[in-house]
């Protein structure tokens, strides 16, 4: 199985168009590097694609990657997406991959996260015919067909809903299905990738999926739940968008310790923050924050890793 984190920050992405904070002016400068839209891509065999997430950076990614661009004067070797949410930064990119001609997308999300993007007019032609978006039943793996289909044999796709919220134009409502994690296997593998950028709480079923996996990819949006306020950007906490934080004592570091520093009972996995926002301390990688996320034994996301 390969997987590719296509991009590594949240919406906006690094530099954010309309800031000139510290990351983003680093990252203008040349200081740092840029980041785009979150977003990943897997393949059982690097011949078809599964996009997670579609960012509006969408284009921009598949330049970047060889693998997913047209081997045809018209074609696309990517065959289906899945959606953790409906926020924008997320889906967005639907827009881009309107010219699709004849080619089908098999699309994948919560009803709830259907149900709220697919009345969008820019997004709609992607429940109709050529196209199926199919509302994925929580913790059941998905049924092996097109998208997740690889000659004949399937990766192992299961989505299963998290703690979290619909996006802000749709009320930051706290409803079941509003965020997806996803769960992904390679044929024949029983080792997982979990991919969850996007939560606002571990509850029980993510931290029992994050134990079983070889590669957590988790929410990194921001590392105190007051960073946006203290740098005067916008005056709301991460958990009130919908955001666990990764530090604090009651943050995601501190919840998943015992994964991070495994004893004789319990395997180390690789914990790997994405969805990146501009404020997050964590992208200077000599800030006090980058240093306690390494040292924990975790690691950052960036643009192209593969994993």
């Amino acid at each position: 199985m390969i997987f590719r984190i296509l991009g590594s920050a949240a919406g906006g992405g690094v530099p954010q168009w309309n800031c000139a904070c510290p990351n983003c002016t680093a990252a203008r400068g040349g200081s740092a590097p840029r980041r785009t839209q979150s977003g990943a891509a897997v393949s059982a065999d690097g011949e078809r694609w599964l996009l997670l997430n579609c960012s509006p950076d969408v284009a921009t990614h598949i330049e970047a990657f060889a693998p997913l661009q047209p081997r045809a004067v018209r074609g696309t070797p990517i065959d289906g997406i899945a959606f953790t949410d409906a926020n924008v930064d997320h889906l967005g990119g639907l827009a881009t991959l309107r010219q699709t001609g004849d080619h089908r997308f098999v699309v994948r999300s919560s009803a709830i996260v259907r149900d709220i993007a697919a009345v969008q007019t820019a997004f709609a032609p992607f429940a109709r015919a050529p196209h199926r978006w199919e509302a994925a039943a929580s913790g059941r793996w998905c049924e092996p067909i097109d998208a997740f289909d690889v000659t004949g044999r399937a990766l192992r796709v299961r989505g299963f809903s998290v703690p979290g919220t619909t996006p802000g134009y749709d009320g930051r409502r706290a409803e079941p299905g509003a965020v997806f994690a996803y769960e992904i296997a390679a044929p024949g593998d029983d080792a997982t990738i979990l991919f969850a950028p996007v939560f606002s709480a571990i509850d029980d079923v993510l931290l029992q999926a994050i134990e079983r996996a070889a590669v957590a990819v988790l929410d990194g949006t921001f590392y105190s739940d007051d960073e946006l306020i203290v740098k005067e950007l916008v005056p709301k906490t991460a958990r009130q968008l919908g955001h666990q934080p990764m530090g604090g004592s009651e943050g995601t570091l501190a919840r998943l310790r015992p994964l991070l520093r495994p004893s004789k009972k319990t395997a180390r996995r690789r914990i790997v923050f994405t969805h990146l926002n501009n404020s997050n301390p964590v992208l200077d990688p000599a800030s006090q924050a980058a240093t306690e996320v390494l040292a924990a034994g975790a690691e950052i996301a960036y643009d192209g890793m593969v994993l």
